[in-house]
């Protein structure tokens, strides 16, 4: 049995409201293409906005190749893509997950938030330690 991943991805605020579709539907959806979630992943969500760029949310991976279902949340026509679905589990209140404190724990922040990103031990700890203790 393979052990569950955690990951970051970065939700670009001018493209979609995701925190729109967490506060009314309680999830995203994530597409797949070269992505490869499962199921019982943990996916955290960086924010990036014109007020904010920090992790925002904690969630799990509860659907796989599924349908979108927050289209309403998209600036603009919502792409029709295969997703997987990010069920909301905890939202992080506070400046330490702030990108400039991301960078100090191994983020490296620039064009590597265009793909989600899976392998920073020290990051990944970093982070947990945060939503654990709040």
């Amino acid at each position: 049995m393979m052990k569950n991943r955690t990951w970051i991805v970065f939700a670009n605020e001018n493209k979609c409201d995701h925190i729109g579709s967490f506060k009314k539907l309680g999830f995203i959806n994530w597409v797949e293409n070269k992505t490869k979630f499962a199921l019982g992943d943990i996916v955290y969500v960086f924010v990036s906005s014109s007020t904010e760029r920090r992790i925002r949310y904690k969630t799990e991976v509860v659907a796989i190749h599924s349908q979108r279902e927050d289209s309403a949340f998209w600036i603009g026509e919502a792409p029709n893509d295969i997703t997987s679905k990010l069920q909301l589990v905890k939202e992080f209140e506070g400046n330490e997950l702030n990108e400039s404190f991301l960078v100090s724990h191994g983020f490296n922040g620039g064009r590597s938030i265009q793909r989600p990103m899976c392998n920073n031990p020290e990051l990944f700890e970093y982070i947990e330690g945060l939503f654990n203790s709040k």
